[in-house]
């Protein structure tokens, strides 16, 4: 006996049954009055960084504007930044990359592909895709990354080159967005709270009698420079009496915010359990007021919560980085000696001074 199934359907699973039959117990498709056809079908491929895919966000209602709310966009990141996509309900599937993503990529057909990658794997993922429409890159036989459209062409230059990558003052949501061909207007990151772990929050931050003083003190492996020194955190912790202070890190920072803790003597502070997972960090940020940080996930996550933030940049581009209404940048006044210098330079991390710091926290903090 041969059943309807309608496979366009954006419920419609195609491994086992959808949630609407199942709630609503139908033999097959033609019983139901849920059906809802998938327009335009758009491929997302941004492993990234934690922080890039962040940001990146940004391009999700203005996607569902240009291509309607019944597209369906599908999003590959790496496994370990799932997590920031989850509840967003302009990401209709999300994907980790792996072999068998590459595999079913390899066969499925878009109407729209984002290439936001300029490396592998990405890139070459990108040669396989099925798509009308094609924005970023792919790789040429030549060895190195191409660019499928003339608009995606600057931000492959401004790779190429530290000078181009100086001299051009767009910030990464614009080139993102000029890569795709978008129209940009400072569109916000999305992060949906639903569902987040900001309870674990609420158990670290448990003194709410001051204002709490987030301090993340690490940085990507990188990009060693981003990370303010620990005697500059130290310091400003020693000012920061009329405050709560909580230390941010991930396992990578174990031993920092042990050195921290150690020269703080008698000065008590919070920390955050290394071992957190995505979703609980961003409930300890949540039950921030003010966080201070290089330029790292956590600034990007800060600024998804609309908290107020002190970026602090070393050697990467703080005009890259849109500000919004919320971020207050600082930068090294060595920012330009050592720009996208990927090597660890202590009188750089120790080149901003605590005091400037401690004067933005008051202003934030109101």
């Amino acid at each position: 006996m041969k059943h309807q199934w309608n496979r366009d359907c954006k419920e419609f699973n195609g491994i086992y049954s959808c949630e609407v039959m199942t709630a609503e117990d139908y033999k097959d498709c033609s019983e139901c009055s849920f059906y809802e056809k998938i327009g335009k079908k758009i491929l997302i491929l941004k492993l990234g960084a934690m922080g890039d895919v962040v940001r990146t966000t940004s391009l999700l209602t203005v996607l569902k504007k240009k291509y309607g709310r019944d597209s369906h966009i599908t999003w590959v990141v790496e496994e370990n930044s799932k997590e920031i996509l989850y509840n967003n309900s302009d990401v209709d599937r999300i994907l980790g990359y792996n072999p068998e993503t590459a595999l079913l990529l390899n066969q499925e057909k878009f109407d729209v592909l984002l290439s936001l990658e300029i490396s592998p794997p990405i890139t070459l993922v990108a040669n396989m895709i099925k798509a009308e429409e094609k924005y970023g890159y792919y790789f040429n036989e030549d060895g190195h990354p191409s660019a499928f459209n003339d608009s995606a062409v600057e931000y492959l230059e401004t790779a190429f080159s530290n000078k181009l990558n100086k001299e051009c003052r767009k910030t990464y949501q614009k080139m993102m967005f000029d890569i795709s061909k978008l129209e940009y207007n400072k569109e916000d990151y999305i992060l949906n709270l639903e569902g987040w772990e900001n309870g674990y929050g609420k158990k670290i931050v448990t003194n709410r009698t001051k204002k709490v003083i987030g301090i993340n003190v690490g940085s990507a492996g990188r990009w060693p420079s981003k990370a303010w020194h620990p005697s500059k955190i130290i310091e400003l912790i020693k000012k920061l009496n009329n405050y709560n202070v909580i230390l941010l890190g991930g396992k990578r920072e174990t031993e920092l915010i042990k050195e921290i803790e150690e020269g703080l003597g008698n000065v008590k502070v919070m920390k955050n359990d290394v071992n957190n997972s995505v979703r609980e960090f961003i409930g300890v940020l949540n039950n921030c007021d003010v966080v201070i940080t290089g330029d790292s996930l956590a600034l990007h996550l800060a600024l998804g919560l609309k908290k107020n933030t002190i970026g602090l940049f070393f050697c990467t581009p703080p005009w890259q980085v849109e500000d919004y209404k919320y971020l207050k940048k600082i930068n090294s006044p060595l920012l330009e000696n050592y720009f996208m210098d990927d090597r660890y330079i202590e009188e750089l991390v120790k080149s901003i001074d605590s005091e400037c710091v401690l004067e933005a926290v008051k202003q934030l903090s109101g």
